[in-house]
């Protein structure tokens, strides 16, 4: 049963993680696809490898707009080529100021040779920021309805499979203390004991003090007036106790024996005489 609980706690906490897990992406794809353009920032998707190990296939980046000055070589830049403004991204291996402006030569990564023509500074969408790996494949996945979809109904799932879990979870017993003593015990016992009912003096006796397994068993002088002592907190019998000597225990129990004498006495004067 203890195993099955167990299995039962660790898969749940499982669970709860990739809920965490998935919150945390989702965000990230929120803040990578709307925060960016919020803050004047763009986000693109590189859909090749040419620029890897530097930026790898399915990668999400943020680009900044920057100045055609400002460009130098090693810079990573995204830009916007050809009629159908395709974008790539890649490394500026050379700056060429001309007369109708400045030009760059780049080069990818991953590829042998440059990029065969100048690409004029103005094609330049910005430089690259941030580069987050296989974030391109989420930006992707929440562009699309299906893909939220997707995601909220994951969401769904792993939520009623912790609160199932949960449900199937054993409640925590309570761990009930047993405090007891022996000198609580002998309390008891003296307090019930016919002796003492019957008004006789009780000797004192001599009753082990609870002490841990293996060591010396201490003796203490206990009696039937022996009552735990009542602090701010409440009764403790572990503490000192106040108990009455054995010539108090003494008096005690002739105080008793003559109250007795004398009601007897008084119950034979009234009782009449025979005939």
């Amino acid at each position: 049963m203890r195993i099955l609980a167990g299995a039962v706690t660790a898969l749940r906490r499982i669970v709860d993680l990739a809920l965490v897990v998935l919150i945390a992406v989702v965000l990230l794809g929120v803040i990578l696809g709307k925060g960016a353009p919020i803050m004047g920032r763009q986000s693109i998707v590189v859909g090749g490898g040419s620029m890897e190990p530097a930026i790898g296939l399915g990668a999400a980046i943020v680009v900044q707009p920057v100045e055609a000055a400002a460009l130098a070589v090693g810079d990573i830049v995204s830009m916007q080529i050809g009629p159908d403004r395709t974008t790539y991204t890649h490394r500026i291996i050379a700056v060429v100021d001309r007369v109708d402006g400045r030009w760059i030569r780049t080069k990818g990564d991953a590829n042998a040779n440059p990029d065969p023509t100048l690409v004029p500074a103005a094609a330049v969408i910005g430089r690259v920021e941030i580069v987050v790996p296989f974030a391109g494949y989420l930006l992707a996945l929440l562009s699309l309805p299906m893909g939220v979809m997707f995601v909220l109904g994951l969401a769904a799932t792993l939520l009623a499979i912790a609160w199932l879990l949960e449900s199937l979870e054993p409640d925590p017993q309570p761990v009930r203390r047993r405090e007891s003593s022996s000198l609580g015990d002998a309390v008891t016992a003296a307090v019930t004991d016919p002796e003492l009912l019957s008004g006789e003096p009780i000797a004192a006796r001599r009753i082990p003090i609870g002490q841990p397994a293996g060591a010396t068993a201490t003796w203490a002088i206990a009696t039937a007036f022996e009552v735990p002592s009542v602090g701010a907190t409440g009764p403790s019998l572990g503490g000192s106790v106040a108990r009455p000597t054995v010539r108090e225990q003494i008096d005690r129990g002739r105080a008793v024996r003559t109250r007795r004498a004398r009601w007897l006495a008084g119950r034979d004067r009234s009782r009449p005489a025979a005939d």
